[in-house]
């Protein structure tokens, strides 16, 4: 009902000039994925892409996938409807299934964190450059309120992207309609005689998000419409790029980084940095020294933040990561916690270990020639003795708990270098490892839904 302009005529859809507009950013690209549920705003972006590159003789690959949960009875035949709609517009589609035990709490957080996961799984076979998405304004402004609600600052209020290079997965996300509202793309898909499918879930009083859009109403009748909500967010995604930059540059003067992990900068140079700066730098620790997006809340920072600007020395753990402070020095550590770095055993091609570490082991001939008992893990579980290791001054041991080790199923540690060499073994075979930190900026979380305080 408040969807409806003020004018009470409906909207009409979007132009082929619109769209033309919308869709320019994918010119550059050559492969992408499109995700694809069935509902409206989905199911209008592959139709309108279809028309696009049709129109624009764009000739690059282009995947259409859809994610069939199993979390209610009509899944599958919603999978089925998308994968009939994406042959007729003449579209690669494939069905990725969410297989197992499912949550019986937060199911809508772990459907997502799934739901990238194995599209993210797809498009590292396919080589895709992108994942382009069906968000348009209403999740703009809904997202807003959202985070709203939780008290969040200027990060977690310029809520989402259109182009975001570092999305969860790693994957470059883009979102042509976010500044198109959702009654318009339902327009285009009724001029075209499109139906689509309706998740109940989407009404459902029980699930935050759709409590949202019921206050959503209310607030546009006072003049706080999706549109402004979203051009607010827009200016708080524009402060968030400076606060950024300025973190980055920071980080670069500051920062000191161990090749095996480990982070520490000087506790006087912290001090001297305004709050906010002080407490996004905390958090971009974090992630250098986890390889992981952090997720902890603002009221856990500013403690950590207010340990580092007292006079006493202490430890403290945030979301994965140990900090530890003496007199001068503040360092940070991937903590092993309840799930230290898995070891590998016979680690062959490429990979990627405890998400920093990208290794690579050369093809050496046959399986039976490689499988020499090469381990990948991390130091703490390494066959050596703490007496044995030369230990890096000025770090304390503790930090290189979870550093990457390699050693042989003979109990032999294996030096630690770029390239990682076995020694000959009786078979007279060898065997290298290549270890290469992965780059330590990235978001490995949905941009549309992360808690974000700062």
């Amino acid at each position: 009902m408040h969807n409806v302009p003020d004018n009470g005529r409906e909207p009409g859809g979007l132009s082929a000039d619109e769209a033309d507009a919308l869709f320019s950013r994918l010119n550059s690209i050559s492969n992408l994925a499109l995700a694809v549920s069935g509902g409206a705003d989905s199911l209008c972006l592959m139709v309108l892409f279809d028309e696009w590159r049709q129109r624009n003789r764009w000739n690059g690959c282009a995947e259409v996938l859809v994610v069939d949960h199993g979390l209610r009875p009509e899944s599958a035949a919603e999978a089925l409807f998308v994968c009939d709609t994406a042959r007729r517009h003449d579209l690669e589609v494939s069905t990725l299934r969410w297989e197992g035990i499912k949550p019986v709490s937060n199911v809508q957080d772990a459907a997502r964190r799934a739901r990238y996961a194995l599209m993210a799984r797809r498009i590292a076979e396919t080589g895709a450059e992108a994942l382009v998405l069906g968000h348009h304004m209403d999740d703009q402004a809904e997202t807003f309120l959202d985070r709203l609600t939780r008290g969040s600052g200027v990060s977690g209020l310029s809520a989402m992207a259109i182009d975001e290079p570092g999305g969860p997965e790693g994957l470059r996300l883009l979102r042509p309609f976010l500044g198109v509202r959702k009654n318009r793309l339902e327009a285009s898909l009724r001029e075209r005689g499109h139906s689509w499918c309706e998740d109940p879930t989407n009404d459902d009083g029980k699930y935050k998000r759709s409590r949202l859009r019921r206050i959503m109403g209310l607030l546009a009748d006072e003049g706080l419409t999706a549109d402004r909500l979203a051009e607010t967010a827009g200016r708080m995604r524009r402060a968030r790029v400076v606060l950024d930059g300025a973190v980055q540059d920071i980080a670069s003067r500051l920062l000191e980084h161990h090749p095996a992990g480990p982070a520490r900068l000087n506790r006087a140079a912290y001090r001297a940095l305004p709050e906010d700066l002080r407490q996004r730098l905390l958090k971009d620790m974090v992630r250098i020294v986890t390889g992981r997006r952090p997720g902890p809340r603002l009221r856990q920072i500013e403690t950590l933040d207010d340990l580092f600007c007292s006079p006493e020395s202490g430890r403290q753990t945030l979301s994965g990561a140990m900090f530890e402070a003496d007199d001068t020095l503040v360092w940070s550590w991937r903590e092993p916690g309840r799930v230290p770095p898995e070891t590998l055993s016979d680690p062959v091609g490429t990979g990627v270990w405890d998400h920093r570490y990208r290794y690579a082991v050369p093809d050496t001939g046959p399986a039976e020639a490689r499988d020499i008992g090469l381990r990948l893990g991390p130091l703490m579980h390494a066959p050596v003795s703490s007496k044995d290791i030369i230990w890096p001054q000025g770090w304390p041991k503790s930090a290189f708990e979870c550093s990457p080790a390699v050693w042989n199923a003979q109990g032999g540690l294996l030096e630690q270098a770029v390239s990682l060499k076995t020694g000959t073994g009786e078979n007279n075979h060898s065997c290298s490892l290549d270890l290469e930190r992965l780059p330590i900026r990235g978001k490995l979380l949905d941009g549309r839904d992360g808690q974000e305080d700062l």
